[in-house]
């Protein structure tokens, strides 16, 4: 008798459907049927009665059925448990854009319980990666509906301007579309999403300024002082341009970005995956 056959009859008896189960457990009907009757043939009796493709627990199935659901329950508390004294929680995790890279930065500095690899792709390639199981967990700002994922909203970051006080005096900039019209936007050359990100706002206030785009993202900063544009960036940015010569500004129609965190359901975790997704929500929430 092994685990596997008990987590079927479990999924099976909670939906008492053959094909609800199937789904959630991404094995096919027939396998999921074998296994089933497998499961009988050994304990001898039936789990659920068949009417056509109707089914419905048994009295021994639905005797059996805490049994089960309490021995499931154990062996998640025992691979949880040794998890945590071998220390081996390893978890790749995919991200795409700019302000998810803030979570690299908090796992660096941070005493961490996760040992978390984070490998940068385009949203399209974190989603794609995570079908073919090559990450554990994604970070994106796509929001999509696909049964095979499970998506959990992580955080949200606000659209601000980055300028330099100087451009702020001098063309009185409020966030407005009138003041910032004639402005030039600065795009980072180094990040595809950034640029895409700037246009979206740019449409958003139905303004067509001019694009300067600037090829080293590390001298930023000096291209702003020197009132050569503005930069669209995340809330989560604002740390790394932060001092007295730049200001941020709130776009007068106030736009706001979710990020989720998804899970590929058929991934075969053995350890607390449900202890990394709050970890991440904890530590995006502190950004």
């Amino acid at each position: 008798m092994s685990i596997e056959k008990l987590e079927y009859f479990y999924v099976v008896a909670k939906y008492v459907s053959l094909t609800r189960a199937s789904q959630e457990l991404y094995v096919g009907i027939s396998s999921l049927s074998s296994a089933i009757k497998s499961l009988e043939s050994e304990l001898g009796f039936d789990l659920f009665v068949r009417q056509g493709k109707k089914l419905e627990l048994s009295t021994a199935g639905r005797e059996i059925l805490p049994y089960v659901k309490k021995i499931l329950e154990n062996v998640e508390m025992i691979r949880s448990s040794l998890y945590d004294k071998l220390n081996q929680f390893s978890f790749k995790v995919g991200i795409s854009e700019i302000a998810v890279q803030t979570i690299t930065h908090k796992q660096n500095v941070e005493e961490q319980a996760y040992n978390f690899t984070f490998v940068k792709s385009t949203p399209l390639d974190v989603l794609n990666k995570l079908r073919n199981q090559e990450i554990e967990l994604g970070i994106t700002s796509n929001k999509v509906d696909d049964p095979q994922f499970e998506r959990t909203f992580l955080f949200q970051t606000e659209v601000l301007i980055a300028t330099s006080c100087t451009l702020i005096s001098n063309h009185v900039l409020v966030g407005t579309a009138q003041t910032l019209e004639n402005v030039p936007f600065l795009i980072l050359e180094d990040h595809v999403e950034h640029e895409t990100l700037t246009k979206m706002v740019t449409n958003v206030l139905k303004i067509t300024p001019t694009f300067i785009y600037c090829a080293d993202s590390l001298g930023i900063h000096k291209w702003l002082c020197a009132n050569k544009g503005v930069l669209v960036i995340h809330s989560t940015e604002k740390e790394l341009l932060e001092d007295e010569t730049i200001r941020f500004l709130s776009l007068e129609n106030q736009i706001y970005i979710d990020y989720y965190l998804y899970k590929n359901k058929s991934y075969p975790f053995t350890f607390n995956v449900e202890g990394a997704k709050n970890y991440l929500k904890s530590a995006c929430n502190k950004m």
